[in-house]
């Protein structure tokens, strides 16, 4: 793999790529990895808690996956490759946990059509937030120890490049399986309406109840987790 960017500071390393991007730059760097974000975010926006030296920050550019047929099954591989190393689960679509709690999640976007896939993932934190204390944790909380984001890192990308880019469900659908917690889990869809996940679909989408109505929810869709 090329050289990566490896940066102090940065407001977004998913913001740092789209600008590359769009850009035109080359050579282009197949991974920015940051010591702080300043604006951190995860799906629907969200902001992504991620103190200077605490946390993996990083954006994965797969520019040889450019017109990727269905870009969120990336993104899924990638969260089981983190999951695979920390030894945690994954929740549908793309969050990875530790001890029933949120360690780290994968942002997948499309820019110039370029999948590019953002890594969260809390390493060394001892404290969160108040309002996401009762739901997260770190690497250190879980396995006592200090843990240094680029080799953190280094291991999953190993692990997530060690088979094929998956190019369909059935090519992923076993690799999940292995680490896999979704079933039973409530999310909030963009109806307002909240729904039980059943399992997934052909596609890795999402089959869940509402009220005992068969639903399917496509990865950008569903927001896991109900107040």
């Amino acid at each position: 793999m090329a050289e990566w960017l490896e940066l102090e500071t940065v407001d977004s390393t998913q913001d740092e790529a789209a600008r590359l991007l769009r850009a035109g730059a080359s050579p282009l760097p197949p991974v920015i990895l940051a010591k702080a974000q300043t604006k951190g975010r995860g799906r629907f926006g969200r902001e992504w808690f991620s103190p200077p030296g605490d946390s993996l920050s990083l954006s994965l550019i797969l520019s040889e996956a450019k017109g990727h047929p269905q870009p969120w099954l990336l993104g899924m591989a990638l969260a089981c490759a983190a999951a695979g190393v920390i030894h945690g689960r994954v929740r549908w679509p793309n969050d990875v946990f530790l001890d029933g709690k949120k360690v780290g999640g994968i942002l997948t976007e499309l820019i110039e059509g370029v999948p590019v896939l953002g890594i969260g993932l809390n390493l060394n934190q001892m404290e969160f937030p108040p309002e996401i204390a009762a739901t997260a944790t770190s690497l250190a909380l879980h396995r006592p120890g200090l843990y240094e984001a680029k080799a953190v890192a280094q291991k999953i990308l190993a692990r997530f490049f060690a088979a094929p880019l998956p190019q369909d469900w059935p090519a992923l659908a076993p690799v999940w399986a292995l680490f896999d917690d979704t079933a039973g889990k409530h999310f909030r869809l963009p109806t307002g309406e909240e729904a039980i996940a059943v399992g997934l679909g052909p596609h890795g989408e999402l089959l869940c109840s509402v009220d005992g109505e068969s639903r399917t929810v496509m990865a950008a869709d569903a927001i896991l987790g109900v107040p």
